[in-house]
């Protein structure tokens, strides 16, 4: 072996062994969340469960309403991601391409905003939304992605690298802004949207404040809160019911990554050299 190559080599046993080190505790939620004696006890640490069984899963399903839980979150994060990345991608394309007055100030402005912390606007919040009616609906959920403030500066920051040339040569062919904005900025941006998606998705799947808040039928709740409350309730020991919610409510979120983390890579790569 060269001597150039041993640093790379300790490099990665050091990232194997954290690596290892922080799915061990992973691996032993899903265990337990498969072992029946874990409604009673905590059993000891194994690569397998010592009584494998589907009883944990089930007794989460009979306790809450995990699948209308579930859809509920699916509808509520999917639609606050594709209105937030929409409008993150327009609104950073106009402050990357576009001409307008105080067009730096109003940048400055809108990330300034972004700095204002949710927990000091969230009673304002609250109370205009119960003026309007609107409380125990989605729509508290819904109507903030309108405002996505740190996609909007992610996006121009990604779309300031793409070349003017393109643009002026689709106006010389007759394009408007809207028809450059589909058909040169959008697929130009896949891994930028891609890491937006997957941004808000994470961000909206695992939202627990607001809408503990906001929403009081159990039926219209969010997955996070349905979670939270199904531990409040049960007994410290019940270990497998427990860890069958957490392992559950982790899937999705596991499965999108392994999906999306190829353009979410190329995304951090291509914005690191700008």
């Amino acid at each position: 072996m060269k001597r150039k190559q041993i640093p790379r080599l300790i490099t990665i046993l050091m990232l194997l062994g954290i690596l290892i080190i922080i799915l061990i505790p992973v691996y032993w939620a899903v265990i337990l969340s498969f072992d029946a004696g874990a409604t009673v006890r905590l059993p000891e640490f194994s690569l397998l469960p010592s009584e494998f069984s589907m009883r944990n899963y089930e007794f989460a399903f009979s306790t809450i309403p995990l699948t209308r839980l579930f859809l509920n979150t699916i509808f509520v994060t999917l639609t606050n991601t594709v209105i937030s990345v929409f409008f993150a991608l327009t609104a950073g394309y106009a402050f990357a391409k576009g001409k307008f007055k105080f067009k730096n100030f109003w940048f400055v402005f809108m990330l300034a905003v972004m700095m204002i912390p949710f927990e000091s606007r969230m009673i304002p919040l609250f109370v205009l939304y119960r003026d309007l009616g609107l409380l125990d609906t989605w729509f508290p959920l819904i109507l903030g992605s309108f405002a996505y403030v740190f996609g909007t500066f992610f996006a121009r920051q990604n779309m300031n690298g793409i070349p003017d040339e393109l643009r002026e040569s689709a106006y010389l062919d007759g394009a408007g802004e809207w028809k450059i904005f589909f058909r040169i900025i959008i697929p130009l941006s896949k891994p930028l949207i891609a890491t937006l998606s997957i941004l808000q998705i994470i961000h909206h799947w695992n939202n627990y404040l607001w809408p503990l808040v906001t929403i009081r039928t159990q039926t219209r709740q969010m997955l996070s809160v349905g979670v939270a409350m199904f531990n409040s309730q049960q007994d410290a020991i019940i270990f497998g019911p427990r860890m069958a919610v957490a392992v559950l409510s982790a899937i999705p979120l596991v499965v999108l990554f392994l999906i999306l983390q190829k353009h979410i890579v190329q995304s951090i790569a291509l914005s690191g050299t700008k």
